[in-house]
């Protein structure tokens, strides 16, 4: 799998105390740990960690709770992952204990302490394993049952809308960096804005991108396959052609007939078959908790309007959808500035902070 660089940047249960391929949607470093305010240090000194376990039938899940300071039943949040083999993500969920939520970060299955193998399943089914997570949750005396959420970034920000239209246990979703379009849209997106940082014109920039799709979608379908074919022949003579082939996932190669469309075409037939074509509205029309979707409009792996313009769509649906959207200036993909020190975007852990006192905290 592709690594894209940081600044860019998817039940029955036992507890015990102690970015094939895969789509390439999802920054592989979640955001940096937001340092500590005075006015926080000490919460943070009484912050309990438990390296716990859970299962989701015979995978083992292994992570760590933290839990917050101070007495009673505490809402909480399961961490969904980005792409890639992401381990337990420590530092966001510690951010979460000291706004006051009990969260529980966990390796990917295949990563890590985890069992298992996060590539030999559609991105989706991960979901499974985040609500194994609120199983667990919901067995600790010290959480609140009913004010359980999961908060996602990048392929996360998909599967956290999938886990709360799956299952009435999701009391709240937040959605970092979530795309509004398919894994195969997005990738394409994500292609196109490599090709101009590598100096491409705008037009060349779109034909590769129009082929590129071509191909995707005989790939994905078995249909028009001379055409394509025939597209494919011609660009070999377009200037854009060899920066467009040497991209990595290899869509400019050969084109296997339809009796060997099989044969990945730099993807795998897991990606062509179910996860380039997953289409998130449904989810986002089943959402009925509070949401809250936050984009960087610096952000080169999505494409951010096309994304809150279906958000808005979703939202405008049913009067019912209690959404909050927003865009954050020279914010990258993981939320990271784009100018001065590059550091994690302050207004992105206010605006969550604010967000978590209003519907999460104070809704009883």
């Amino acid at each position: 799998m592709r690594r894209i660089p940081a600044r860019q940047c998817k039940c029955r249960l036992a507890a015990t105390v102690v970015l094939v391929a895969v789509p390439l949607a999802a920054c592989n470093q979640h955001p940096a740990a937001p340092a500590a305010s005075a006015a926080n240090s000490a919460d943070q000194q009484t912050i309990h960690e438990e390296a716990v376990t859970f299962t989701n039938g015979d995978i083992t899940l292994a992570g760590t709770l933290f839990l917050p300071a101070g007495p009673g039943k505490h809402p909480a949040v399961v961490l969904f992952h980005g792409s890639g083999p992401q381990q337990r993500d420590m530092s966001t969920a510690r951010w979460f204990a000291e706004q006051g939520l009990a969260a529980l970060a966990y390796d990917k299955r295949g990563v890590g302490e985890s069992t298992g193998d996060f590539r030999a399943v559609p991105f989706m089914d991960l979901c499974a394993d985040g609500l194994a997570g609120i199983d667990y949750l919901k067995s600790r005396t010290e959480v609140a049952a009913k004010r359980i959420g999961v908060w996602g970034l990048s392929q996360g920000g998909w599967l956290g809308p999938l886990a709360a239209s799956r299952s009435a246990d999701v009391a709240f979703v937040i959605a970092v960096s979530g795309p509004g379009v398919s894994p195969g849209e997005q990738m394409i997106v994500y292609y196109a804005n490599e090709l101009r940082r590598a100096g491409l014109a705008e037009r060349d920039v779109q034909e590769a991108s129009s082929l590129r799709r071509e191909i995707w979608t005989y790939m994905e379908t078995g249909q028009n396959y001379e055409k394509a074919k025939a597209d494919l022949e011609h660009a070999h003579a377009r200037r854009w052609f060899g920066k467009a082939k040497a991209q990595q996932d290899d869509s400019f190669g050969p084109l296997p007939p339809p009796a060997e469309r099989s044969k990945p075409v730099g993807r795998s037939n897991l990606w062509f078959g179910q996860e380039a074509v997953y289409d998130p509205v449904p989810a986002l029309r089943a959402l009925h908790v509070p949401a809250l979707f936050l984009f960087g409009d610096e952000d080169q792996l999505i494409p951010v309007p096309e994304s809150v313009a279906v958000l808005r769509r979703v939202q405008a649906e049913d009067p019912h959808h209690n959404f909050t959207i927003r865009e954050f200036p020279n914010a990258d993909h993981g939320m990271h500035l784009t100018s001065g020190d590059g550091g994690l975007d302050p207004d992105y852990l206010r605006t969550m902070q604010a967000w978590l006192e209003a519907n999460i905290q104070k809704a009883r």
